[in-house]
């Protein structure tokens, strides 16, 4: 478990370090503005990359057989795309930003070490897409604004364990009692920071970093029962526990309605 908590922490920590240095970067670029207007609706498209951070444990050591907990950290990145619409305004003084968004693109990691010997056990995760509805506080800084944000983050995630079994008669085909595939609709928190400024009078554009946390679920194999859960474990199905998150750092261009 500490190991898990090491590596989730690393990614998000990444995240911030990389999302602000582009920051820093993207504030020396930016040109004066006047001020803008402290209520404001707002929506645009943004694209971007997408990382998956993943883990796997096998609890009772039926994959690698006699290592109960024995876990395998599974990620890769693509291209995202999306859309997004909001609204800003002043509650005691404290400018704030609602917002909701969607999200399409390249979010799957394999890795087909669950069995690090026989290599014949192959984990998958996909979001098929992610929404958001976040709420954030803002600080002007001339003319950049900076923004944080969190709230729910909500994802349609695949996820499978696909066995090979295969022998010196037999040829190589998927074993279904010790595999198994699962497409459930995850609710999870988001978190992140960023900075924008205007390009024109009605037009913004935004640079952001985003961290979404999934949990955990169980799903089993083994699934008749007919072999044991590791040595000297039970018969009966086998779980194996699996966190699902995601870091985005995106690039988006808003329009303002009613700008004056």
């Amino acid at each position: 478990m500490n190991t898990f908590c090491t590596s989730r922490h690393s990614h998000a920590a990444g995240l911030v370090l990389a999302t602000g240095v582009m920051l820093a970067v993207f504030t020396g670029m930016a040109h004066a503005q006047p001020a803008r207007n402290p209520e404001a609706t707002y929506a645009g498209l943004f694209t971007g990359s997408a990382w998956t951070d993943n883990r796997i444990e096998d609890v009772e050591g039926f994959a690698n057989w006699g290592v109960p907990g024995w876990s395998l950290d599974y990620h890769d990145s693509g291209l995202v795309f999306g859309v997004l619409a909001g609204r800003k305004l002043e509650l005691a003084g404290i400018p704030l930003r609602l917002e909701v968004d969607g999200m399409l693109g390249d979010m799957t990691a394999r890795s087909n070490r669950v069995d690090p010997e026989g290599l014949d056990e192959t984990v998958e995760v996909e979001f098929r897409w992610v929404a958001s509805a976040r709420v954030g506080v803002e600080h002007a800084m001339g003319p950049v604004l900076l923004f944080a944000t969190a709230g729910m983050a909500l994802s349609r995630v695949n996820r499978s364990v696909t066995d090979i079994d295969s022998g010196r008669d037999i040829a190589p085909h998927v074993d279904p009692d010790d595999s198994f595939s699962d497409h459930t609709t995850e609710v999870g928190w988001v978190a992140g920071a960023g900075l924008e400024t205007h390009l024109t009078r009605a037009w913004d554009v935004r640079l952001e970093g985003l961290y979404m946390d999934f949990g955990r679920s169980t799903h089993h194999v083994n699934h008749s029962g007919n072999n044991r859960c590791g040595p000297g474990g039970l018969h009966k199905p086998c779980p194996y526990k699996i966190d699902n998150a995601l870091g985005v750092i995106r690039l988006a261009i808003t329009y303002r309605f009613g700008h004056p």
